[in-house]
């Protein structure tokens, strides 16, 4: 499907309203060319040579003497005028009634349309695999949700208001002037073909522009969205200078390449108004000529209707053939939009799978092998089983695979070789929310909203109250600290929750996961950069927390684990090593080398 066809399938669930914007813009245009009409009968009026002609007359004429002849007729030439007057305010009044409800009915379709693509755009990003976000800038995403999908209401505006809107026009006024003179309007046709020709090849390179254009500006939102979330590094290291210097490079960039598209974008307007003027021209010059040579053909008032009319046409002419030059910016912005709902979801449910039952005897990896696309095994034929109620240590070297291995449980990947049972059957069979909502997970890094202590704890659910939130938070060793905050639960934490430190941030992520209940428990690390004393605290709650659970834990404090279950020693993506703390100690291999040299001194 093309972009355009793409563009027009936005707006099919609007097609009521776009028939009654339609059916409006023809009324309003029907009605701005009688007005122009009433020219005729004004002339005459005023000129003291009736208001219709007797007999004769163009097609119009008998038109409108068909419709309000009686009404123009009645009585004195004064009365007679004062009654072209009243008819020529009221449809002046009924015409700019209809325009108002074209454009309203307009708004409204452009409107729709940009939210039900936005939130089309937000939904599916949703579904897309982790490793897009590593690659794509987090500002280009944004522009892509927020400022290209404004650009793609320019072209529904553009295709249905102006371009409908002036083409109903056009084909209202031509059939007017046809009416009045079909010898004008047939010269006046002849020369519009070469408009076209003359805009063709702006529109090509304006498109080319538009393109690069849309790129900068998600590098201008990128490069301030990482401006705003790294300012304390950007003042440590004291390079406000050097950002400052990379943004001014930027937008001088951006600025450049705005002025190149103008160029082309501003040339559309005086050149169809140029071409539009020319015509008029010409069209004067021949109907003076009629007028003069054979009055018969071309009468004095028909002549200067004919000209209104055909000035008043100039107008929707510029607009149609402006609209290749909006169109360009907004298929520009389009394509940057599609692109992304173009992209294969990950997260979308495939036919046969279910939703887990529960979690009831182990949990265990056949066999498995894990490469991200394009790129060497991270995991190779991992083995690994884990009992209800048992917590497993994950240990190693950096880059060992440690966080991938956890990161197969809750299918934020799927493995490329072997198998993940959860009691026997394939996690693949399952469902990811149904896989999730067994999972609890605390990371490193807390990752908090911009919302109220009690928001952030309860994420996700609207069926927590505040008493469960309480209770969680107590046992996360948090709600101390959240009861000296100004609004207590209903602060706000601020960006990241930057409001808070590092240890009480990790509480509320463990308050979190309390608060769900989950069989399973992942912690990445949950404690690696804390002080003594938020470590101290946090591992009291984690200690809560894996009680009567099935835990993964990562940790890089060996100290942490000795009293796991089991643990397993990952080197470069194998499990080289299994066993409890003991065993694993007086072994001899990479566990005992990599616990003294935590302990040596």
């Amino acid at each position: 499907m093309g972009r355009g066809a793409r563009l027009l399938a936005l707006v099919r669930p609007y097609s009521l309203l776009f028939v009654a914007g339609l059916a409006a813009t023809v009324v309003a245009s029907v009605l701005d060319g009688f007005t122009f009409v009433l020219l005729i009968p004004f002339l005459r009026a005023l000129f003291g040579r009736g208001v219709l002609p007797a007999q004769g007359g163009s097609g119009v004429e008998l038109l409108l003497d068909r419709l309000v002849g009686p009404l123009l007729r009645a009585g004195e030439p004064a009365v007679a005028l004062r009654n072209v007057v009243v008819v020529l305010l009221v449809a002046l009044i009924l015409k700019n009634a209809a325009a108002y409800a074209a454009a309203q009915l307009s708004v409204g379709i452009q409107e729709g349309v940009v939210r039900d693509l936005r939130v089309r755009l937000f939904r599916h990003l949703g579904t897309l695999p982790l490793g897009l976000f590593q690659r794509i800038r987090a500002g280009q995403l944004v522009t892509r949700v927020i400022s290209d999908t404004d650009q793609v209401k320019t072209a529904v505006s553009a295709a249905l208001a102006a371009l409908l809107k002036n083409a109903v026009m056009i084909v209202v006024y031509v059939a007017i002037l046809f009416g009045l003179s079909w010898r004008l309007t047939f010269l006046a046709l002849l020369l519009a073909p070469a408009l076209l020709l003359v805009i063709r090849p702006l529109v090509r390179r304006l498109r080319r522009r538009s393109r690069e254009l849309a790129a900068d500006r998600g590098e201008l939102t990128s490069l301030v969205s990482d401006m705003v979330g790294s300012i304390k590094l950007i003042r440590a290291y004291v390079a406000e200078a050097y950002e400052t210097a990379r943004f001014e490079a930027l937008a001088e960039r951006f600025r450049r390449r705005v002025l190149r598209a103008q160029r082309y974008s501003s040339l559309t307007s005086p050149v169809s108004e140029v071409f539009a003027g020319l015509m008029t021209m010409l069209i004067l010059w021949v109907g003076t000529r009629l007028v003069l040579t054979d009055p018969g053909a071309l009468r004095p008032e028909v002549l200067v209707a004919f000209l209104a009319v055909a000035l008043r046409l100039v107008s929707p002419i510029k607009s149609v053939a402006n609209f290749p030059t909006i169109l360009a910016g907004a298929l520009a912005s389009s394509e940057r939009v599609f692109e992304i709902l173009d992209l294969p979801p990950a997260e979308a449910d495939t036919p046969g799978e279910t939703a887990a039952p529960g979690f009831t005897d182990r949990i265990a990896y056949r066999g498995v092998t894990f490469a991200y696309p394009g790129e060497a095994e991270v995991l190779h034929d991992v083995e690994l089983e884990v009992g209800r109620g048992q917590v497993a240590a994950i240990v190693g070297p950096s880059g060992a695979g440690k966080t991938t291995l956890v990161d197969l449980l809750p299918r934020f990947y799927d493995p490329t070789g072997g198998a993940i049972l959860l009691d026997g059957v394939p996690l693949t069979r399952y469902t990811r929310r149904s896989l999730r909502a067994l999972m609890g997970i605390v990371s490193q890094e807390a990752v908090l909203l911009n919302d109220s202590v009690l928001a952030n704890i309860a994420y996700g659910r609207g069926d927590f109250t505040l008493d469960h939130v309480r209770a969680a938070a107590q046992a996360a060793n948090a709600d101390e600290f959240i009861s000296r905050l100004p609004d207590g639960y209903g602060t706000v934490l601020g960006e990241r929750g930057t409001r808070l430190s590092g240890g009480q941030r990790q509480r509320i992520a463990v308050a979190r996961a309390l608060l769900r209940d989950p069989p399973i428990l992942i912690l990445d690390e949950a404690t690696s950069a804390l002080d003594p004393e938020s470590e101290r605290l946090v591992q009291q709650a984690i200690d809560r927390l894996m009680e009567h659970r099935t835990v993964f834990v990562i940790a890089h404090r060996l100290a942490t684990v000795r009293h796991a279950d089991f643990i397993v020693v990952l080197d470069d993506g194998r499990v080289v090593e299994q066993g409890p703390h003991h065993a694993l100690y007086d072994a001899g291999g990479l566990y005992r080398r990599l616990y003294d040299l935590q302990f040596r001194d």
